[in-house]
């Protein structure tokens, strides 16, 4: 007997197959659709990985070529610095060296 007290029938199996049959037959067209939705996530998901890869070598990139601007900007700077230094070295022997008092002033 049933739940309700009826007694099952073959009627009542055939039945029950039936609806399982279409339950399973729904699952299995919605998984063959969800995976075709699958494919096309995997593409996007693929996509959208490279072109954070893209990013990431373009930032290494941007981030190499800053850094070795900057070295030579350093060294320019550096070079810069011992010429001015050489400069004020010879300007301030030459105005040592030259007696000092008879300068610029009209002693």
């Amino acid at each position: 007997m049933s739940e309700n007290g009826s007694a099952r029938t073959p009627r009542h199996f055939g039945r029950r197959a039936l609806t399982a049959v279409a339950v399973l037959g729904i699952a299995a067209t919605g998984a063959a659709w969800s995976g075709c939705g699958d494919d096309e996530v995997d593409e996007a998901q693929q996509e959208a990985e490279e072109a954070a890869e893209e990013g990431q070598e373009q930032a290494e990139e941007i981030g190499e070529e800053a850094q070795e601007q900057g070295e030579e900007i350093g060294e320019e700077a550096e070079q810069q610095i011992e010429e001015g230094t050489e400069e004020a070295q010879e300007g301030a022997e030459d105005e040592g060296g030259s007696g000092g008092g008879s300068g610029a002033y009209g002693n």
